[in-house]
């Protein structure tokens, strides 16, 4: 009989969490990056291609609220691990994601490791960048909803604010840049520094499968997160973590659902830099002709 290899790494909750958060996430970016950068043509015809107004707006708040019960779903399993299942280190331990002293050490150990300067650490469950990517999830999240909240309903909620503080402080335009900030930074993460820790490595190209198959093989465990490894031998926990290999069909769906996405999503890291660049340029060049006729009316 042929040795199974294979260990389970995300039940079916988590990714069919992480699938809706997929597609809502895909749907905010799409339909709200062409109102940033409205004066590009590339953002005119996505716009348009996404039904224009009122369409596009529509889908940007179906997918807010499909963001919001993804939350919701996430929040409702920790406190059911928490307070019926006694589940232990969810929020401390090697099984957490909250960011701990051991990830601190981890980071400088992979400086020095990538300046061949010590050996590679030996990570656990989690790896301190995903840890660094899901507090930035909780916090975007939480960002995203409180400024779009305002934005959704601007009367209703400069209502709340008292009189006198209104009158000074324009709370939906403060949120209009909160959120359309906090849009960019976390496009700009996912598309590029998640991205590429998870679908560009070597071993993942073209797709980590991963999140979609939920399933991972030992050799991958043991070089990624020989702790974790470690761990579940010592605790005679490996042979509980073992499953059957992904199928072909199953590993085919996760290809042909993951690479569309991965294209999109570099495709529009690529447009919004091409525009901040042009930003860039066009502020520089204003500066220089600003300073010429400082120059001419100096001299």
């Amino acid at each position: 009989m042929a040795k199974n290899n294979t260990l389970l790494r995300f039940k079916l909750f988590h990714r069919f969490n992480h699938f809706i958060i997929i597609i809502s996430f895909f749907g905010l970016v799409l339909t709200g990056m062409p109102l940033v950068f409205k004066d590009y043509g590339w953002a005119l015809w996505l716009y348009k291609l996404l039904g224009g107004y009122p369409t596009a707006g529509y889908i940007h708040r179906i997918c807010a609220l499909v963001t919001f019960f993804a939350a919701f779903l996430h929040f409702a399993f920790l406190t059911f691990e928490a307070t019926v299942r006694k589940t232990k280190g969810l929020f401390w331990g090697p099984d957490s994601l909250i960011i701990q002293p051991r990830d601190v050490l981890n980071i400088l150990g992979d400086v020095l490791w990538f300046f061949r300067l010590g050996p590679r650490p030996k990570f656990d469950r989690w790896i301190y960048w995903e840890k660094f990517e899901y507090l930035s999830l909780m916090w975007g999240t939480f960002v995203m909803g409180a400024t779009g909240f305002i934005l959704w309903f601007p009367v209703q909620s400069t209502s709340i604010v008292p009189a006198s503080v209104a009158n000074i402080i324009d709370l939906p335009s403060i949120a209009l840049v909160a959120h359309r900030y906090e849009a960019i930074l976390a496009a700009g993460f996912i598309f590029t520094i998640h991205f590429f820790h998870t679908h560009m490595l070597p071993d993942n190209i073209p797709v980590d499968e991963a999140m979609f198959t939920g399933r991972v093989s030992e050799d991958h465990i043991m070089h990624e997160r020989g702790a974790y490894y470690e761990r579940l031998k010592n605790e005679d926990q490996l042979e509980e973590c073992k499953v059957k290999p992904a199928s072909s069909g199953a590993k085919f769906v996760a290809k042909i659902f993951g690479i569309p996405i991965l294209i999109v999503g570099l495709l529009m890291v690529s447009f919004m830099l091409s525009a901040l660049v042009c930003s860039i340029v066009s502020v520089i060049t204003d500066l220089n002709i600003g300073f010429d006729i400082f120059s001419i009316f100096a001299f």
